[in-house]
């Protein structure tokens, strides 16, 4: 009889005990139950180096989860060692880079309350204005906090942040932990510092290497057809051409005597010609006109050429600056003509000729 007592006493402690851990799991569960991951969540601040605050935005993205029409708000925590400064900026939403990819605005119009704890302490981020019942579960959102609300912990680590959707309440909803790493031992360690140099050049070429000017009378004024010098260089500082005659005038071996001399050089003021007087002159002017370039094309005095009855004396068998520029070019094209008269003591002869040197150099 003893032994019967002692069995129905122990099968009723059992059912008590299952009892209480039944009601004691039906209290707790519901609280685990509401404890889910967002669908996904991230935070890419604009700095990670250990203090960092400028250029620090905040790109936050998540994908909703449970009720997403039920969510008013998106709240980011930040942990001790941040420090926020209190505001309300406008959450960014255009402009979002293409990874993750198809991060999308969320409807509504978004304002923020930025709530610090204090220097070091953390503090919270709440965005909200979000058009609930148009949010879903497969959508991947995302807003930018601007930069100048987040300063970097002052110690290198792995820090979590909590990214959480709430009702308006607020209620938190779903929640994840978002960790973010803090690097190196001073604030410019996340930043690398690029250099590079750019060699520098410089190109001459001239069409042709040789002219010819029509036959000549006392009673005209002739030009050559001219050949072309192109320049291009990346100085800023540009370049100067100059120009130089082997025998300062056009010297014939038929008739040695009478040579078409240049007249005076003037580095200021080019010369008059005229028919029935002995010249020889150079002319040079603008072709193509540079695409790519800086800086003005500056012809010097003595060959700044303003007529069909004007060109420049030649230095005598020195060289002469005639054109520079101040900048880069990517082509400068001057045209390179030689313009002559002739008195009527001139022999005649089909052999005049001259050398002249064309050079550029470019100032670095």
């Amino acid at each position: 009889m003893t032994k019967k007592i002692f069995t129905k006493l122990s099968i009723k402690r059992k059912i008590s005990l299952i009892a209480a851990v039944g009601l004691m799991s039906a209290l707790i569960m519901p609280a685990f139950a509401g404890a889910t991951n967002l669908g996904q969540a991230g935070v890419r601040l604009g700095r990670l180096g250990n203090g960092a605050s400028t250029n620090n935005d905040a790109l936050v993205t998540f994908k909703l989860n449970t009720t997403p029409t039920s969510v008013a708000e998106i709240v980011v925590s930040f942990p001790s060692g941040f420090t926020l400064t209190a505001g309300t900026p406008t959450p960014v939403t255009t402009g979002f880079p293409t990874t993750p990819a198809s991060i999308t605005a969320p409807p509504g119009t978004l304002t923020s309350n930025i709530v610090s704890a204090g220097a070091g302490l953390g503090g919270t981020i709440t965005v909200s204005g979000l058009t609930s019942a148009s949010l879903n579960n497969t959508t991947l959102y995302g807003f930018d906090i601007p930069t100048g609300y987040i300063t970097n912990p002052s110690t290198a680590g792995q820090y979590n942040l909590t990214v959480s959707s709430d009702t308006s309440t607020p209620t938190v909803i779903d929640s994840t932990d978002v960790p973010v790493y803090i690097y190196g031992a001073s604030a410019n360690q996340d930043q690398v510092t690029v250099t590079a140099s750019v060699s520098p050049n410089f190109n001459f070429a001239l069409s042709s290497n040789s002219d010819t000017i029509p036959a000549v009378d006392p009673t005209t004024i002739q030009t050559s057809a001219g050949v072309n010098m192109t320049v291009s260089t990346n100085s800023p500082l540009g370049y100067t051409a100059y120009v130089r005659s082997a025998n300062g005038a056009l010297v014939s071996a038929t008739s040695p005597s009478t040579p078409i001399s240049t007249g005076a050089y003037s580095n200021t003021t080019p010369n008059t010609l005229t028919p029935g007087t002995t010249d020889y002159t150079f002319v040079p002017s603008t072709g193509t006109a540079c695409t790519l370039c800086t800086g003005t094309l500056t012809y010097n005095g003595g060959y700044t050429i303003a007529s069909g009855t004007q060109g420049g004396a030649f230095n005598g068998t020195n060289f002469a600056a005639f054109v520079s520029r101040n900048g880069y070019t990517n082509a400068d094209v001057v045209s390179l003509k030689e313009r002559i008269t002739v008195a009527n003591t001139v022999g005649y002869a089909n052999d005049y000729t001259d050398t002249l040197t064309i050079v550029a150099a470019g100032n670095f």
